[in-house]
């Protein structure tokens, strides 16, 4: 054979055999060789096959339920270690004591983990949110020389915790403080805070321009999600506000601001050094005066993300302040509007306050 030919037919050879290895190690994550002229066989992974979390919104106390299902597609038996870890949304992680388990060839196996949420004596800085899963699967004891990661999943706002619910059955004088000042046109009057049908009542006296408010006792709330469920007053040119704050003005703010009439309008803002940091306006798609609806911000180091009835509607990542501020909830008359006084009484109604 012409050397030159030999050549040629060996390199093709090699190439051909190095792309078969190739396309057996590209596909090793999806557990799964492709089908070659030549039938080469992969051999078989440990794998997590399937998992799950119990999901929805828990406080402290509770117990979340976590479990992973373990294949062993080899075709030998083994000894593995199934791990799970919690981390919160300021990137804290929570790790549960890992398990053992040995299956034979082509044996499955599910693994159960419960998670307490800590309570406050034990970890009084629980961060408010969305939670992250992540399970792994070890040749041997995770943290062990030696140890191998065989496969992993993760899943982003598995569940939620909430560190306080206010439903508002009474008005905790412990928590909150109903505020006595002037804001914009509106006198805010303790009176017009009140608790009815196991909500919280803003109302806007007819023929004023007065308003009302109700404030945390402590500048004990920073980084965290904060929601609440309420439904805003017929009264043009008022707003209802839902943000956080610390004097002095224009230092320290984060704002859901709502115009209290059929138009929709919502304005996001946040101050920092003195100023305006970022805003934004957005018509809803919805009267705010008819329903309830959910608003929320989750604020967490370098970014706070507004939501309505769970849309994600914008996100700043600038000028944030990162001192303690109050909670904050009024209902009152700016003076950049008409001031126009309600012929009735116009009440905001607020079903309840997460954080």
């Amino acid at each position: 054979m012409n050397i030159t030919k030999f050549l040629l037919i060996t390199a093709g050879a090699s190439l051909f055999a190095a792309a078969i290895f190739s396309a057996c190690e590209i596909n090793k994550e999806s557990k799964a060789c492709p089908s070659t002229p030549e039938q080469i066989e992969c051999t078989g992974d440990i794998i997590i096959s399937d998992h799950f979390v119990s999901g929805g919104e828990y406080k402290r106390g509770d117990e979340v339920a976590f479990k992973l299902t373990i294949l062993n597609d080899t075709l030998e038996s083994g000894t593995f270690w199934a791990g799970c870890s919690i981390r919160d949304p300021l990137g804290h992680y929570y790790d549960l004591p890992s398990i053992a388990v040995t299956l034979d060839s082509k044996q499955s196996t599910d693994i159960s983990f419960n998670w307490q949420i800590p309570l406050e004596e034990d970890k009084a800085d629980l961060s408010s949110g969305p939670y992250t899963k992540v399970m792994a699967l070890w040749s041997d004891k995770p943290g062990e020389i030696g140890a191998e990661k065989l496969d992993s999943v993760e899943t982003n706002a598995a569940f939620e915790v909430i560190r306080h619910h206010e439903d508002f059955t009474v008005f905790s004088e412990e928590l909150w403080r109903r505020s006595s000042h002037q804001l914009g046109r509106s006198n805010l009057e303790p009176g017009n805070v009140t608790i009815n049908n196991e909500q919280l009542e803003i109302t806007l006296p007819a023929g004023t321009l007065d308003g009302g408010q109700i404030e945390s006792r402590e500048y004990d709330h920073l980084y965290g999600s904060y929601q609440v469920r309420m439904k805003l007053p017929e009264a043009p040119s008022s707003i209802t506000g839902f943000f956080l704050y610390r004097q002095p003005d224009y230092y320290h703010e984060i704002d859901i601001e709502i115009v209290n009439d059929c138009s929709g309008t919502i304005w996001f803002t946040t101050y920092a050094d003195g100023s305006v940091s970022s805003h934004h306006e957005k018509i809803l798609d919805f009267n705010p005066t008819e329903e309830f609806h959910e608003y929320r911000f989750d604020y967490y180091p370098g970014e706070v993300s507004f939501y309505v009835d769970g849309e994600l509607l914008k996100t700043f990542k600038e000028g944030l302040t990162d001192q303690p501020m109050k909670l904050m909830i009024n209902s009152w008359f700016p003076d950049w509007l008409d001031g126009i006084k309600p012929q009735q009484d116009a009440v905001t109604r607020i079903d309840w306050i997460k954080y």
